[in-house]
């Protein structure tokens, strides 16, 4: 082999080493992010989950007023929980802009590595006090149409939910998958079927103050 020839091979050679060493460098940085808790909190973060809940709310009020016959609802009660399910819509969608603006935030920061950590907190801390906010805003207005029925009128749509339930998927005494606590929850699943949720204001009647006549 002659000295041009080994010279050409020799710098092959050391191109391919390099190419190789930067393919490894690429692959290592992807599965770092891959397990790392910033990404995994931006892909599991709760502005999905929180939708869910969020229209889960909706879909509950919009339910109790197709019963509304079945329930006895007069006019007047109707009016009521109708102008509740619009000014929690209201609400919901200013909040949740909200929340998606404080969500950009907390990603801008996360992912700048000056960033100072007590802004990045501050951040944080923002993000989750609206979407506290707007679970807390979804609780109300629940129990608020709650407190439109007469007991009877809240046992009996008890009774409704139970025999959907009873007689659907879920098994006789087992509580709705939705539900848990004192406070609305949801699926990631209840966008897509909201005809499954449970029903809150069943949930919440045990909170409430019974009223007289």
């Amino acid at each position: 082999m002659s000295r041009t020839t080994r010279a050409i091979s020799s710098q092959i050679s050391v191109i391919l080493a390099i190419g190789a060493l930067l393919a490894w460098g690429v692959c290592i940085p992807t599965e770092v992010r891959a397990d790392d808790p910033s990404q995994r909190m931006m892909r599991g973060g709760h502005p999905e989950h929180g939708r869910a809940m969020h229209d889960f709310v909706g879909h509950s009020l919009q339910r109790l007023l197709r019963h509304g016959k079945d329930l006895g609802l007069s006019q007047e009660q109707r009016a009521k929980i109708k102008a509740i399910a619009t000014d929690y819509t209201k609400t919901r969608i200013r909040e949740e802009a909200d929340l998606k603006l404080a969500e950009v935030d907390v990603r801008t920061l996360i992912h700048d590595e000056k960033a100072d950590l007590a802004a990045i907190e501050t951040a944080l801390k923002k993000s989750e006090n609206t979407h506290t906010a707007l679970r807390l805003d979804g609780v109300k207005a629940l129990r608020a149409a709650a407190a439109v029925l007469t007991p009877e009128q809240r046992e009996k749509w008890r009774a409704i939910r139970m025999e959907r339930y009873g007689g659907g998927r879920h098994a006789e005494g087992q509580r709705p998958r939705a539900y848990s606590g004192d406070e609305p929850q949801a699926s990631p699943h209840e966008d897509a079927q909201p005809d499954e949720d449970s029903d809150e204001l069943r949930a919440v009647r045990h909170d409430l103050p019974e009223r007289k006549g």
